[in-house]
Parts: C-alpha cells; structure tokens; sequence
C-alpha cells in the first residue's frame, strides 16, 4: 500500500478521527461523496493508519425518508428521524466499505457514557479492541433516545470527544468550506484563506454563524472542537469533504486549516477530567490558592478553600473557582462534600482532628486536577 501524505507540520500519525458533516452525506451527489470517503479511509486504515469515523446525517437521512424539508421542531419528532435515519445512514456505509472488504462497527453514544468514568473506560476499550480487530468504528449520537444530544445540537464536539477518547493524533471535521477564511467565502470573492492557526482563540471572531435546514452546526462549534483537542496536544483539520477528497486534505493546505496543537498530549484521566466529565459540586477558594494552583503547579489544600457547593462523593469530579466565580481548574474530591464543608480553611494537620480520620493532607490532588 503506497505510504500516505500528510502536511508536514504534523509528525507521525497512528490514529485519525474523521468527523463529517450531514450536507456532504445527503446533498446531491451524495452517493459519490460517500464512495470516495470510504474509499479513503479504507486507504488510510490499510497504510496502518488506525481510523475512526465520527458521522453525522441520520436525522437527515430520516427527514428524507419522511419527505420533511425542513429540520422538525419538536424532539420526539427529531427522535423518529434518527431512528429511521440511522438505519439507511448504516446501510450505506456498509455497502461502501463491503466493497473492499472492510469490517465496520457502529458505535452510538450519549453524553452520559462520557461523562461517566467507568462507562468511559469501557468506551475506550471498545475502540482499541475494535481497531485491533481491524475494524473502523463509525460514532454517532444515540439521538433517538437522547434529549438533550439533539438539544445540544451538533457531532463537532463528539467528533472531537471521540479523539481525545481514542487518544488520537490528528481529528479532521470535515465541512463544505475549505477550512477558515477571513472572510465568508460563499459571500466574498475576496476571501483569504487561512492555512495554520496556531492558537484558536485568536481566530474565534472569523466564525460564520451559518446553518442549513439540515445541520445545526456552524463554524463556532468547529473551531471550539479545534480547540478542545488541541488543548489536549492533539492536531485539528478543518477542510472540504464535499468537492475535496479526504486524502488531499492531509497534504494540500489549500483545502483544509491546521491547528496546532500548544501542549504535550494529556494523560487519559486528565483528558477526562478537563473535557468530559461532569463537575458534582464546587470548591470556592481564595487568592491563595488560586495563584498556588495557577503559578506554582501545587495541588488544592483545605486551607484555601473558602466555600463548598453541590453533593459529592470523594473521588467524584468537582469544580474550582476562585471568589468571584470564575472557573480555575476540575478535578476529583480527596473528601466527600459533607467532609469538605468540615475541612475547609483547616491546616492539614487540623483535618483528623475535625473528621476523626486524615485520607489525605490534599483536597485535590495536583495528579488528578487540570486547569481549565
């Protein structure tokens, strides 16, 4: 198998997410958009390049198969579209990849399963053993039985929770534009693209709010995906999958923008924590404590907490602010809420004496809180 292309300013690649969008897999033409799509990444997984698919389209297919034009308003309504839309959706890619031969898993999530720790873990052995087998796993939103997926509005985000899951090294969104412009291309002839973003939050007024009657999502929450795994040391592309094929968008950086990543890759667990899992409760803590965590890298003592809000368990997921109320850092308990209210503004040598026990001299501990 000839060896795949990739920009130069991306290093090895073992695993990619693609993530496509609905117009590419129901406008006209679709069928020959599909066909090329498989048959890319069926290249790419046969170079060894260990490949994911993250799809949207099965709300769309539905709304085909059901003759509505327009995107249905009410949520049971959305439901039944994915549930018959799914099914096509699956149908399709299955007739693609049969082509050559390719195994195929279909992997349908709900936020709750990321949010929850175990069920992640189980997620992520589900993916590696998929791979190992040589399967190609394709991921979408269980949206006919989750509210608030559909609520929540588009794959981008999943696609990008995908990666972080999967512990990939480049996530590609794949849309109708050929990455970030200055301007709107569709609207301005003058537009200039941009072909590298080395730090997103400085591109995030480019952002065209635009959406069809078939996708609710818009360039804002690509680049937010951008954003989350390159956070997380990971690549980003967005780029053409509609008159572009996949494999020139790995090379060609006329299609596509690259975005760089600004940090080493994270741990899985701090991965977890920093995008996935859902807070419990909230710790308030001085100034103290938040130039200790911010500056000095140290882990959250009780003497800098001021305030506990919310039910917890220790080891759950908890969030950190600072006295005004802005978001510092995440990360899991030492002490349950009720043990946390006892504990707060004591020494750590004053917490055995005020819970009759000391786990830990940490309310959180520096291994298991990210800043955010």
């Amino acid at each position: 198998m000839k060896k795949i292309q990739i920009r130069k300013e991306i290093p090895t690649v073992k695993t990619i997410v693609v993530k496509t969008g609905s117009r590419i897999l129901t406008a006209d033409g679709h069928e020959t958009r599909v066909k090329r799509l498989v048959d890319d990444l069926v290249q790419l997984q046969k170079s060894g390049i260990r490949t994911i698919l993250v799809s949207s389209g099965a709300i769309a297919h539905g709304m085909r198969a059901l003759n509505l034009q327009k995107r249905p308003t009410t949520i049971p309504l959305q439901q039944a579209c994915a549930s018959i839309g799914q099914n096509k959706l699956m149908h399709m890619y299955e007739k693609y990849f049969g082509v050559h031969d390719m195994i195929i898993g279909q992997v349908l999530l709900t936020w709750d399963d990321l949010r929850s720790k175990k069920r992640y873990l189980n997620l992520r052995n589900t993916f590696s053993q998929l791979l190992e087998c040589g399967a190609i796993p394709i991921v979408n939103e269980n949206d006919s039985v989750g509210v608030e997926e559909i609520q929540f509005g588009n794959n981008d985000v999943l696609g990008a929770q995908v990666a972080l899951l999967a512990q990939a090294d480049l996530f590609i969104n794949l849309t109708d534009v050929g990455g970030l412009f200055d301007k709107n291309p569709h609207k301005d002839k003058t537009a200039k693209h941009i072909p590298v973003v080395s730090n997103v939050s400085s591109v995030q007024k480019l952002a065209n709010e635009k959406k069809s009657e078939i996708s609710v999502g818009g360039m804002s929450t690509k680049l937010k995906a951008a954003e989350i795994v390159n956070r997380a040391g990971i690549y980003a592309l967005i780029g053409d999958g509609f008159d572009q094929r996949l494999l020139d968008l790995l090379v060609n950086e006329n299609c596509a923008t690259l975005f760089l990543p600004s940090n080493a890759k994270m741990s899985s667990r701090h991965r977890w924590i920093a995008f996935s899992g859902q807070a419990s409760g909230t710790l308030i803590v001085d100034d103290g404590a938040k130039k200790a965590l911010i500056e000095k890298g140290k882990s959250l003592l009780p003497a800098g907490i001021r305030q506990v809000k919310g039910s917890f368990k220790a080891g759950d997921m908890v969030e950190v602010t600072t006295l005004d109320g802005i978001a510092i850092a995440k990360g899991l308990s030492n002490y349950s809420s009720e043990e946390m209210g006892s504990i707060c503004g004591c020494k750590s040598f004053e917490i055995s004496g005020k819970l009759g026990h000391k786990n830990f001299d940490e309310a959180i501990h520096r291994d298991n809180l990210v800043l955010v």
